[in-house]
Order: C-alpha cells, then structure tokens, then sequence
C-alpha cells in the first residue's frame, strides 16, 4: 500500500495558491482508489506521490489505470487544475505503478 496525498486550495494568483480547503490521504495498492468528491470552491490542487502513481481525474467515481492516467514518480508533486462546474460530482483516482 502507498499514499497519495491531495491538498486542494480555493484559488491561484500569480503561480502561488490561494486559501488552502482541506487535505486528504487516499491509500493505493494494485487496485484504484478514488478521493471523495472535490470541493466546489476549489480550482487547483497539489498532489503529492509518496510512491510512482498512475493518477486521473474525473466525474462521478474515476478509475486509474495506465492507459488513462497520467505518471506521477514517487516523492514528486503534481498541480492539477480541480474546477467543478455546479452540480457535478468530481473526484481524483490513483493506482500504484
């Protein structure tokens, strides 16, 4: 089992992230796992890989796999643009490489 660790942040201004919204750890294996559902109020998040990671985004409950996903190595951190349109239920997947 590895983490994936998400923080999500209300805004970004001038490359630097606004308010931060929460964090939350998803713990990985050869299976993908899905966060729960990103705040509304969030436009960016970081993702941090303490393992190599295959990692997607999407409506309704995503499932990461190499084929769909992008690589995330191990202890690096990704920025990925979070914006979830009213009324839609968005979530991060991730499975280990």
């Amino acid at each position: 089992m590895a983490d994936l660790i998400i923080s999500y942040f209300d805004n970004v201004d001038k490359g630097v992230a606004g308010g931060p919204l929460k964090a939350e750890t998803l713990v990985t294996s050869g299976t993908s796992a899905a966060s729960a559902a990103i705040p509304d109020t969030s436009d960016v998040c970081l993702i941090f890989s303490v393992a190599s990671h295959y990692v997607t985004i999407g409506e309704g409950t995503p499932s990461a796999a190499a084929s769909n996903s992008f690589y995330l190595p191990a202890n690096q951190q990704m920025w990925l643009r979070t914006f979830v349109a009213e009324g839609q239920t968005v979530k991060i997947a991730a499975i280990t490489a």
